[in-house]
């Protein structure tokens, strides 16, 4: 058996690929920002979720995959880390943390 890559996002792919992403952001029940430490864990479930000009309850959610991009590579390594959530009104969206920033870089259709 192979074994899964560190990062990958489980099945199914998203359908629309935001390029670029779309800024988000990602509050806790509290309206404090959700964090993911070095540990790839979340400072606590996120509760809400404002990307577009909307903002949403989230319902569920799953992740965070962290991963590093070009590690071997001082100037160009980027660790970031994505999330899946779906919302109360039907959203279902990959994000992105990079540099404590939100990103919304996919929509599930």
């Amino acid at each position: 058996m192979r074994a899964r890559w560190r990062g990958l996002v489980p099945a199914p792919a998203p359908a629309t690929v935001h390029d670029p992403p779309l800024p988000a952001e990602v509050l806790d029940a509290a309206g404090r920002p959700v964090r993911v430490d070095g540990r790839g864990e979340v400072s606590a479930p996120p509760a809400t979720v404002a990307a577009g000009g909307q903002r949403d309850e989230v319902v569920a959610w799953a992740g965070p995959w962290p991963y590093d991009e070009r590690w071997w590579d001082p100037g160009r390594h980027r660790r970031r880390a994505r999330l899946q959530v779906a919302t109360a009104g039907g959203a279902a969206h990959l994000l992105a943390i990079e540099g404590g920033r939100w990103w919304v870089e996919a929509t599930y259709d």
